[in-house]
């Protein structure tokens, strides 16, 4: 047993002889390093402690007795390091005869290199772990590798693939893009603005920016064509396909992509940049890999793939919205429904209706400019999507339009912040438009122009439309009134009157021309009788939001009506987080998992004459329960799994998923957090390094 009473200083501590005392620390670290193999592992802790302690004696004992500077005789730097390396072997031991759990103590004077033993082997179009000395292969090149002619690519092509197992090495400095068959300026413009955006997301897979593994080829290059047509859209007549083909040329790797318009070219550019990958075991830092050989042809299966994200009860900044929008483009999702402003607030600082905003929005730090909104449509339109701007009216809408009375123009909204809350509205505020004023459609149509000029989306426009509380407007005597002057009984005629004339509006703000879309959300006003009475199945089309068992679908399409479903019970991302008021139920129940929006497949019931009316789907979230921090989390991977149904729709086996869709959506997660994009975990991390044992 050690104790230090046997150990007696040989000097006073008032000694100014400074090589004495370089000696003893010396000789005492080297007498302790002699003996410390025998100490058993319980007394580590008091010996450390003593140490400290006789070291700081020391130091003060030094420092409190010392002698004029000119008088001393310092450590030289020789012997400083001398008793350092004596402190450090005290502490830790001689390595060739340390235990493994005395390893734990180690201290490193410079950070060491990670060495993992694992490498991974395609085994029966899987990936399996194994422990190597030498040769090791990354998982990122094994999934790229193996698993069949899509186990990179998400979303699933439709068409023809095939997907070779050899790659090689390039440097991002490789790549060079030739544009070929197209004319149209705006297009090669796209182009230029595609180009930029795919070399980002590459080097946003360089974990070392400058590494220095030697190529496989001596150039890389892609050929870009997009047609001859004029970049417009994307509308619902927007051809999306594309084909794609990878192969070498000698020492030159050469990328064929062909799209018949600008939109298919750039998903054709998603596409290959799912082929590219960082290969951590490449070298001695890694480097990007591609595929070597690739032949795909792809063309989505609706028209519209959206996601709608609600701006009125919680602000998002721009920044937030365009992580969205990169994760859309990942995904190859063509339509972000922007639910601008609710009830509860109106962030829009219109530039002809700055009053809006101003008693509207929650701050001055909380709104969108007329800049933020185009910077915003321009960001995504080079991402291959289109923003749908919606101001929901009539209901839905209460902050930002209390000012018409001051300026003049009468009651903009009635029932706005009404009490008892729950007999006006299904949430406060409440707030809803007023059907006899005129001032409020005139306002509604210079914002609608405003926003279109923005977008430049015109031929799909989006009226909101929904949750109508005709309690509110029986209250008001005038509306009562008016409604008798025109022969009125029953307030959903007052309510189809106000969408007529919204309409009519609409097409004077668009440069009047009618829209191929006029959006609403299905209620009460879209069922039988009223849906045939009072819109056009030419014009109008409605986003069926209800249950997936609720008939008002059926019903639609049967009356001929195109369809946008976003089913309450499987595509709504919101839900499942709890009440957020102390009275009442939860608003939409249990949480959504991503399998089930994926296996969601409504049009496999519908009759053969109505998928065609079937203009694709929607995934919303609401935000009264969804903040900044998790907007992102909330999304992916539940957005992506949406896109893949709406894309590829693939056939599903009842309620169970296919292996390979957990390993490919694992795998773009990944993408998506290379990018900059916050994901939810899907499911344990060990399940993406050990695929085929976790289902």
């Amino acid at each position: 047993m050690l104790r230090h009473t046997e150990y007696r200083l040989p000097f006073s501590l008032k000694t100014n002889n400074y090589s004495v005392l370089d000696t003893f620390l010396r000789n005492y670290v080297r007498r302790l390093s002699r003996m410390v193999g025998s100490v058993p592992s319980g007394w580590m802790r008091k010996i450390l402690l003593f140490l400290v302690l006789m070291t700081g004696v020391l130091l003060i004992a030094m420092y409190a007795h010392a002698p004029p500077l000119a008088s001393l005789q310092p450590f030289s730097s020789r012997r400083l390091k001398e008793l350092q390396r004596g402190l450090v072997t005290f502490l830790v031991g001689n390595e060739s005869t340390k235990k493994p759990e005395e390893r734990l103590y180690e201290y490193l004077e410079e950070p060491r290199t990670f060495q993992s033993p694992w490498s991974w082997a395609c085994v029966a179009g899987r990936c399996e772990r194994r422990a190597v000395r030498s040769s090791r292969t990354s998982l990122a090149s094994c999934i790229a590798l193996c698993g069949g002619n899509t186990r990179l690519l998400w979303p699933r092509p439709t068409g023809n693939v095939f997907l070779g197992e050899d790659s090689v090495i390039i440097h991002l400095q490789q790549i060079q893009f030739v544009t070929v068959n197209t004319s149209d300026q705006e297009t090669k413009n796209l182009l230029e603005h595609a180009k930029d955006v795919f070399i980002g997301n590459i080097r946003s897979l360089m974990k070392v920016p400058n590494a220095k593994s030697r190529s496989g080829v001596d150039m890389f290059v892609v050929y870009l064509s997009a047609g001859n047509g004029r970049a417009i859209g994307p509308n619902l007549d927007t051809d999306e396909s594309y084909t794609l083909e990878l192969m070498p040329k000698g020492k030159i790797l050469e990328a064929r992509i062909s799209g018949k318009s600008f939109f298919g070219a750039r998903h054709g550019l998603e596409t290959l940049g799912q082929m590219i990958w960082w290969d951590e075991s490449a070298g001695r830092e890694g480097a990007l890999r591609v595929l070597s050989r690739a032949s795909v042809e792809d063309k989505p299966t609706f028209p519209y793939r959206g996601l709608l994200v609600d701006t009125g009860r919680q602000f998002f900044p721009i920044e937030r919205l365009k992580r969205v929008i990169d994760g859309m483009a990942a995904s190859k999702l063509n339509t972000f429904h922007w639910h601008l402003s609710d009830s509860q607030s109106f962030p829009f600082d219109s530039a002809q209706f700055p009053e809006m905003a101003r008693w509207g929005a929650y701050s001055g730090d909380q709104i969108y400019t007329p800049d933020d909104v185009k910077d915003l449509a321009d960001y995504a339109r080079i991402r291959g999507i289109r923003v749908l701007i919606e101001i929901d009216s009539p209901a839905h809408a209460g902050a930002g339009w209390q000012w018409g009375t001051e300026y003049g123009y009468g009651e903009l909204a009635l029932c706005v912040d009404q009490q008892p809350w729950s007999s006006y509205c299904g949430e406060p505020n409440c707030g809803q438009l007023n059907p006899i004023n005129e001032h409020t459609y005139r306002i509604l149509e210079g914002l609608y122009r405003e926003l279109l000029d923005l977008t430049e989306i015109r031929d799909i426009v989006h009226l909101g439309g929904d949750e109508v509380n005709l309690d509110c407007w029986a209250q008001y005597g005038n509306i009562t009134a008016a409604m008798q002057a025109q022969n009125m009984t029953d307030h959903h005629a007052m309510w189809a009157e106000f969408e007529t004339k919204m309409l009519q509006r609409l097409v004077k703000a668009n440069h009047d021309e009618t829209p191929k879309a006029v959006i609403l959300w299905s209620s009460p006003l879209t069922k039988r009788p009223y849906i045939t009475m009072y819109f056009d199945p030419k014009i109008h089309v409605i986003q069926s939001w209800g249950g997936s068992n609720w008939p008002e679908t059926l019903d639609l399409l049967e009356d001929g009506f195109r369809v946008i479903l976003s089913h309450v019970d499987t595509w709504y991302l919101d839900c499942g987080f709890g009440k957020w008021r102390e009275i009442g139920e939860a608003a939409c129940g249990e949480y959504r998992t991503w399998q089930t929006v994926y296996n969601h497949r409504p049009w496999r019931d519908y009759a053969q004459q109505h998928f065609s009316l079937v203009l694709g789907g929607e995934a919303a979230i609401w935000s009264e329960q969804t903040g900044d921090a998790s907007l992102g989390p909330r999304l992916w991977p539940r957005a992506s799994a949406l896109a893949e149904r709406l894309w590829s729709d693939m056939p599903t086996n009842g309620y169970s998923t296919d292996e390979s869709v957990y390993t490919r959506l694992a795998a773009h997660m990944e993408l998506l957090t290379s990018r900059g994009l916050k994901t939810e975990a899907m499911w344990p991390q060990w399940c993406s390094q050990n695929p085929g044992k976790c289902l």
